[in-house]
């Protein structure tokens, strides 16, 4: 399982990041369980984020809505407590998370995970989905400008072959569109195979209640953008202005 830390960038980075310092230095992290030297009190539950960009520089004519990166964003955090744990061992099991981060860093998490009771969070997540698609065909467009994809579900995601056929339209394109997200998967006028994958390693996350966000997690995970996890998504397959959705559904997958 791959650790990954998110200590600094706020006001309070100072004092966060020597609790998340210590919180590391006092627990080993094994295959489903984080051990700590001694006894905790914690709880469990999911930590829920959105941030969106208030100030940034922007793609196309003044008032778009389209960001490059953002400067200032506005984020809402909150830890969802289900239940009280105390022990020394803090078990990880598969649970349903979503994960949807645009490239300019504004998008949306939902983690499970644990909150120590110094706000300290041990988030993660275990990549196990199973893809169920209502068809195994999408096609959009018209008699002279179409386009098809057929679906095969993979482990961590979904591939296909996209055929295009375009006579007056320019470009054909595809999309995975999440709850605040759209991810471009494809946008061209050549037939040729697609894919697309969802986070596949196993990620124990540690930051703090009040400093973790979206652009945060994603300077930390390396991630340009995703949308991932559990739930119901959308695939859009346009060609020109015309398209066509067809709605998935993602759950947890047994190993």
């Amino acid at each position: 399982m791959k650790l990954v830390t998110v200590s600094g960038g706020g006001l309070l980075s100072g004092k966060v990041k020597r609790l998340v310092e210590e919180t590391i230095a006092a627990v080993e992290v094994l295959e489903n369980y984080v051990v700590f030297r001694e006894p905790v009190e914690a709880d469990f539950g999911v930590f829920k984020a959105a941030s969106s960009i208030l100030l940034g520089p922007r793609i196309g004519a003044k008032g778009s809505r389209y960001y490059t990166s953002g400067w200032l964003f506005s984020t809402s955090r909150k830890f969802v407590p289900g239940e009280r744990v105390n022990g020394a061992e803090l078990r990880i099991e598969p649970r349903e998370y979503r994960l949807e981060i645009d490239v300019p860093g504004s998008g949306l998490m939902e983690l499970p995970g644990y909150r120590l009771k110094n706000g300290v969070l041990l988030l993660y997540i275990i990549p196990r989905y199973a893809f169920s698609f209502p068809s195994d065909l999408l096609s959009a467009g018209d008699l002279e400008d179409y386009a098809q994809l057929s679906i095969k579900p993979l482990e961590n995601g979904f591939e296909g072959d996209l055929s295009v056929n375009l006579v007056k339209a320019d470009y054909a394109g595809l999309d995975l569109v999440g709850e605040l997200v759209e991810d471009q998967i494809f946008f061209g006028s050549e037939p040729g195979k697609v894919k697309y994958e969802f986070l596949s390693e196993k990620l124990l996350i540690i930051s703090h209640e009040k400093l973790l966000d979206v652009p945060k997690l994603q300077k930390a995970l390396g991630l340009a953008s995703i949308v991932s996890g559990h739930g119901k998504f959308t695939l859009r397959l346009s060609v020109g202005k015309v398209g066509e959705e067809m709605e998935f559904s993602v759950g947890l997958g047994v190993e």
